[in-house]
């Protein structure tokens, strides 16, 4: 396979093959003879032609030395005029060093010049490949590239003392992020530049939320709300960004409430049972937007604004049920008390569960103002709602407002009471 593809003036080219009387500089260091196993590129970038026009007549079979070695040689004169030029082929320019493939069996020790030029043709390095004796054989050599411009031919001269047979050369690619090239291990795109936030990260990495194709790389963004692949919550809407997603919580629709910061149901919210901070409390459940109690009796307590208060239902056994006795044991004849609301409104909820049964007998229920700012007085009051559910009974509702600090503790019989009641 022999092609002429270089576009750069005779003028030039003659003084590469030595016409002039000006000399390309040659990197004179010694490299060592390197394995092909360990030479091997990533990709292999082998000569894919012949340029005819750098290479000299008294060459024989040159289209030899193009491809992957073969056992074939293409034969460099004893002549350090003739030149053998070959061109690694567009869009494969090399970076790195050349390995020279060169059959033996050579009986003397020597070397020649090897140039590296530019994409036009141009000088860029010039370099010495040094031949050992060897035997029968294919054999490489590694010859010293000291420069980073990419380099599409190489001009091999003859050696002044034997033929040199070249069986292939291979330019190695050094990875480049940023040159529109995916190359080598590390690099999984290529958007010929290094700016993150495009899809293709500054050292060559797709970017989260992106998939990219071709060379130069083309990234996209990824729908993950399209492809299902969001982390949303099933209420929440999800909505694409470029390289992620946000999920948005959509607007309160009746007939939903907005409570608070909390968009509920009203009509099977506990906590906003019917309307926005109506609880049901312990041993009751919000059906259909009403409390309705899933025990045999509910005492339910709530209060006009924050603050610490305190419920107290004494039992028919004179069992006090409060924060400091909150059951369910003998004690409290097997009610309970579900929770001490110190900062909040409420609830506060005595009840007696399931399997269990209220005793019979009166009922009186207190509700103490024990922390406020400002402290409850005539002028500035807490208001309070008690809710008492009994089993196949309507719900009684009774209301006040606490206007002191409690004179005593206890709920005792002639204290004042927010609520009274009997069962049956």
């Amino acid at each position: 396979m022999m092609r002429g593809r270089c576009g750069w003036g005779w003028v030039a080219l003659a003084c590469l093959l030595g016409a002039c009387d000006v000399e390309q500089p040659v990197d004179e260091a010694p490299r060592k003879d390197v394995s092909r196993a360990y030479l091997a590129p990533p990709e292999p970038n082998y000569a894919d032609a012949v340029a005819l026009s750098g290479t000299s007549s008294s060459v024989l079979n040159p289209g030899a030395a193009v491809g992957p070695p073969d056992g074939i040689a293409a034969t460099l004169p004893m002549d350090t005029t003739a030149g053998l030029m070959l061109d690694l082929g567009e869009g494969q320019e090399a970076t790195g060093m050349l390995t020279v493939y060169y059959r033996g069996p050579r009986e003397v020790a020597s070397d020649s010049t090897v140039l590296f030029l530019a994409v036009d043709g141009s000088y860029l390095y010039g370099s010495t490949l040094y031949l050992v004796p060897r035997g029968e054989g294919t054999f490489t050599w590694t010859v010293w590239n000291g420069q980073t411009i990419p380099y599409r031919y190489v001009l091999l001269r003859g050696a002044a003392v034997a033929p040199i047979l070249v069986d292939a050369v291979q330019g190695l690619r050094n990875p480049v992020c940023g040159d529109g090239v995916i190359f080598g291990s590390e690099e999984r795109c290529d958007d010929g530049n290094q700016t993150s936030g495009d899809g293709c990260s500054s050292i060559c990495r797709v970017e989260t939320g992106y998939a990219c194709s071709g060379e130069p790389s083309v990234c996209a963004d990824v729908d993950e709300c399209a492809l299902g692949t969001d982390t949303c919550a099933p209420e929440q809407v999800c909505v694409n960004t470029p390289g992620g997603f946000q999920c948005q919580t959509p607007a309160c629709l009746p007939p939903n409430l907005q409570c608070g910061s909390a968009c509920v149901d009203p009509g099977s919210s506990n906590e906003h049972c019917g309307g926005c901070g109506n609880a049901c409390g312990g041993g009751a459940a919000c059906q259909a937007g009403a409390c309705v109690g899933t025990s045999l009796l509910q005492i339910s307590a709530t209060w006009s604004r924050p603050g610490d208060a305190d419920l107290y239902v004494r039992t028919p056994g004179d069992k006090l049920i409060h924060y400091n006795n909150r059951g369910p044991d003998a004690e409290t004849e097997y009610g309970e008390l579900d929770r001490d609301e110190v900062t909040g409104t409420g609830p506060e909820s005595v009840f007696w569960a399931d399997g269990r049964i209220p005793p019979v007998g009166s009922y009186r229920v207190c509700l103490m103002a024990v922390g406020f700012s400002p402290q409850p007085s005539p002028s500035n009051p807490v208001g309070y709602t008690v809710r008492v559910r009994r089993a196949g009974r309507p719900e009684v509702v009774y209301t006040g407002a606490l206007t002191q600090l409690p004179s005593a503790w206890g709920c005792n019989w002639g204290d004042p009471a927010a609520a009274s009641f009997g069962i049956p």
